[in-house]
């Protein structure tokens, strides 16, 4: 004779929550105005897939969204996330941390979308600016725009690698 089974009662289990989604992070994102242009709510809340938890065929969390209207958003695709972001020089996943830890407080989120924005101002007033004389070693801020493995060589360290 078989020894007798222990009945197993069939206890629903838990879904384990998607930590990765938050529907309310995504309508406060939607509220804020767009980074890339500055045009006011609404936005789309565009997830960042560069050095996030993304990957191919896979969305980011929510933790990654960042608000832009719909003709930024449709270029961002268009041209490609990394050269959208380099152009504007943003990092989109610090924008899209600061957002998250202000979650739901609107007014600390139009804070850091107009801090966001700054930086792109800033960047446009380098660029159109006349460049200052130049020293033979360098300014400190030319440096800092050198490409990695380019360094500041003078005119006889040029000549040697000709």
């Amino acid at each position: 004779m078989p020894a007798p089974r222990i009945p197993r009662s069939l206890t629903p289990r838990k879904s384990t929550p998607d930590l990765r989604r938050r529907v309310q992070h995504l309508a406060f994102v939607r509220q804020l105005p767009c980074v890339a242009c500055g045009k006011a709510a609404p936005s789309e809340a565009a997830h960042v897939r560069t050095g996030t938890d993304g990957g191919v065929g896979v969305k980011p969390g929510d933790r990654y969204a960042v608000p832009l209207c719909a003709a930024c958003h449709a270029k961002q695709h268009r041209i490609g996330e990394l050269t959208f972001w380099s152009a504007l020089r943003i990092d989109p996943v610090n924008v899209a941390l600061r957002l998250w830890t202000v979650s739901a407080d609107l007014k600390a989120g139009e804070r850091t979308v107009f801090r966001a924005r700054q930086q792109i101002d800033l960047a446009r007033g380098r660029a159109s600016a006349p460049e200052p004389a130049r020293r033979e070693r360098g300014s400190f801020d030319e440096r800092l725009e050198l490409g990695p493995g380019d360094l500041p060589m003078d005119a006889a360290a040029k000549a040697a690698i000709r």
